[in-house]
């Protein structure tokens, strides 16, 4: 008789458990998802604010694509959205219409970070609502992950009723 108690009790803690590991697994491909989703729009978030001190190729090279350079005794500046590239290799420069212009480090005499801060881009934009959102997916997916693991079950409801 006891055997016969215990197997459906067996069956809902093996159910449970498989709910579980489920949960987990689907937890960890959202957040896999929203990792690479993030990822994928740093590239326009990590766009920062620079002065940058340009060559006289440098210069010529912005003025074509149609920036407008400040002219000082200490050659040409122009402030723009600009990413340094890795270990001295070529930076870029986000423009206002969202191309990305790459500088080559030859152009670039220095740079510094500014107070200025230029409009966002559409891009811009647009990372920072889909970033918004994944952490918000992702706090969503934690509330119902905490909720799911630490609700009672049907047998701890029936027990507190008697």
């Amino acid at each position: 008789m006891d055997a016969e108690i215990q197997q459906p009790d067996m069956r809902n803690k093996q159910k449970k458990q498989n709910r579980n590991v489920n949960m987990a697994l689907i937890f960890l491909f959202v957040a896999v998802f929203c990792m690479v989703a993030i990822s994928q729009e740093n590239r326009y978030r990590e766009m920062h604010t620079q002065k940058l001190i340009l060559t006289r190729e440098g210069c010529n090279y912005v003025s074509s694509l149609g920036l407008v350079p400040k002219h000082e005794t200490s050659g040409c500046s122009i402030i723009a959205r600009y990413s340094s590239g890795f270990l001295g290799s070529n930076g870029a420069i986000l423009l206002d219409d969202d191309r990305f212009v790459t500088l080559s480090s030859a152009a670039v005499l220095g740079n510094a970070d500014t107070d200025v801060k230029l409009p966002d881009t559409p891009d811009q934009r647009r990372a920072s609502f889909i970033t918004d959102a994944v952490y918000a997916v992702v706090i969503m997916m934690l509330i119902f992950m905490f909720y799911d693991l630490f609700k009672p079950g049907k047998s701890e409801k029936e027990g507190s009723k008697s």
